[in-house]
């Protein structure tokens, strides 16, 4: 029979009877907290009138903070239904690539509204680094996530494509409002976008996470149950 080790290692030890739910909700709640720190550090700074390099790293330091808040609430139902994996390095990962996706964003803005080159040109140029942008929420969870859910690559696409259209809610809400209506319908908006944004965002990664989650625990089990070790994929030792 396997090890009591191996039994250990590779025994299903997540519950995942509500996870979608959760972790949509924890999307929801940790979106409009992390919306925060961007929508005043935005608004106080260009009422002041900053130059570009500062505004660009008063936003990318409260990127950090969005990360944090989101990080934090997604650890939290991590803890609960898959606890193999650490919450404080997720929590590390989201941070990271919230912040390198606000610098490059803002970074990229401001060049295109310096006019050094033709703005096809700086287009060019920045493509590449919006891809990057784009792409590091993903990949940044996904080295956390491979420690204990093997096969999950196409974790960095899904997660890429969920915050490409949550994205596109509150650019096109805020955009489309006129300048002309009070601030706290602006805010209002805001809040309704960072709520709708963190529902299709959580909604999309939520369900890749749970069949990822749900595929990995029955591989291991099976594992367990015929001996082998989920780590070598070789025959695990047996006891005495």
């Amino acid at each position: 029979m396997p090890s009591a080790m191996t039994t250990l290692l590779v025994a299903p030890n997540q519950d995942l009877r509500g996870f979608r739910r959760r972790w949509t909700a924890a999307f929801v709640v940790g979106e409009m907290v992390g919306f925060v720190p961007p929508a005043i550090c935005g608004e106080t700074l260009a009422a002041v009138g900053v130059p570009d390099v500062v505004l660009v790293v008063g936003l990318t330091l409260a990127g950090l903070l969005e990360g944090l808040a989101i990080g934090v609430a997604q650890a939290r139902v991590l803890a609960r239904h898959a606890p193999d994996i650490s919450g404080r390095d997720w929590v590390v990962a989201t941070m990271a690539a919230a912040g390198f996706a606000w610098f490059v964003g803002m970074g990229g803005g401001a060049l295109m509204g310096a006019a050094v080159a033709p703005p096809i040109l700086v287009a060019a140029m920045l493509i590449p680094a919006w891809c990057a942008a784009l792409l590091s929420m993903g990949y940044a969870q996904w080295r956390v996530l491979r420690r204990t859910v093997p096969r999950s690559g196409r974790w960095v696409w899904v997660t890429a494509g969920a915050w490409l259209l949550g994205v596109m809610i509150p650019t096109t809400a805020l955009s489309t409002a006129p300048n002309s209506w009070p601030g706290w319908v602006h805010a209002g908006i805001g809040v309704l976008a960072a709520m709708a944004m963190g529902l299709t965002v959580g909604g999309l990664t939520g369900r890749t996470l749970e069949r990822l989650l749900d595929t990995s625990a029955s591989a291991r089990h099976d594992d367990a149950s015929s001996g082998v070790d989920p780590f070598r994929r070789t025959p695990a030792s047996s006891s005495p």
